[in-house]
């Protein structure tokens, strides 16, 4: 079979191999002379490739023109059809954890009917997230960038549904909204007392007042979490803060100590029977004597 470009162009004219749409042989590097058009072609093809990937990737992330705005789903309306599905949820973050083996944030999230679904990043997108957050609080944003317990997200991305199993992929950082909300007031004493005045994962502040300051009484160190024992002097109640180990990525480390009295902000959980409070934030806690 006969080449159906020139022979002068697919032929090296020095060792004599056929070299294809080589500008130079790879076998003994002599220059192999390509027509005008040909190498026009060439770069031209390349350039209108990248051209359009860019425009692909531009278009995906703001303008929308070729690529829609997935349409907004509830939680309860998934079904096996919209596997691969680019869509947007929104509900509340039941369970955050930033896997240290595998480098990927999971998540679930939940809606006030009690359906849940799993949410993954990429690996690339959960480290992304994770410089995002320390430079929002090096820079003092109030905006949170990482997900916690707690928080009211919205996620944009790529569902996948197998039956009994449902997970939504997280494609990109840009694709997660969060909305932290404010910590309503309360005492731990409230808390142990009648823990059924508070929803599961609502945000409370402690340690707010003056004659109802809370101290740390003990720390226990966990591969997931650092558990704080916080003691109300004027009711003597207690109860236990969790620290996400996720936390120590933000560039922060943990200020308080025993003895330290503190106000904190967490999102409340009954765990076994027992009130405790998830930080969300090295923000929420502050150390005030």
């Amino acid at each position: 079979m006969r080449p159906a470009a020139r022979e002068e162009e697919v032929i090296c004219p020095s060792c004599r191999r056929y070299v294809g749409t080589f500008e130079r042989c790879p076998y003994c590097g002599a220059r192999v002379p390509k027509r005008l058009a040909f190498r026009m072609l060439k770069w031209g093809g390349l350039a209108v490739a990248v051209f359009g990937i860019l425009f692909l990737y531009v278009d995906l992330h703001s303008a929308n023109l070729v690529v829609k705005v997935p349409p907004t789903i509830e939680l309860g309306e998934i079904e096996p059809t919209m596997n691969m599905a680019q869509v947007y949820l929104r509900g509340k973050a039941t369970f955050v954890k930033y896997y240290e083996d595998t480098g990927f944030l999971g998540m679930f999230v939940s809606d006030d009917a009690g359906n849940s679904i799993f949410i993954r990043a990429y690996d690339g997108e959960t480290r992304r997230l994770l410089e995002m957050e320390k430079q929002r609080l090096a820079e003092g944003s109030p905006e949170p960038k990482f997900p916690a317990v707690g928080d009211i997200v919205t996620i944009r991305g790529q569902l996948r549904v197998r039956p009994e199993f449902r997970m939504m992929i997280l494609q990109y950082a840009e694709g997660l909204k969060i909305e932290r909300p404010q910590a309503g007031k309360a005492t731990i004493e409230q808390m142990v007392s009648n823990p059924e005045n508070f929803g599961e994962y609502q945000r409370l502040e402690i340690g707010w007042e003056e004659n109802q300051r809370v101290k740390v009484i003990s720390r226990r160190d966990y591969d997931w979490a650092t558990m704080l024992t916080l003691y109300e002097m004027s009711s003597e109640a207690e109860t236990t803060l969790l620290i996400p180990k996720t936390l120590t990525h933000f560039g922060r480390t943990l200020g308080a100590k025993i003895g330290d009295t503190i106000l904190a902000r967490g999102a409340f959980q009954l765990r076994y029977g027992e009130a405790q409070l998830w930080l969300a934030s090295w923000d929420d806690l502050e150390v005030i004597g």
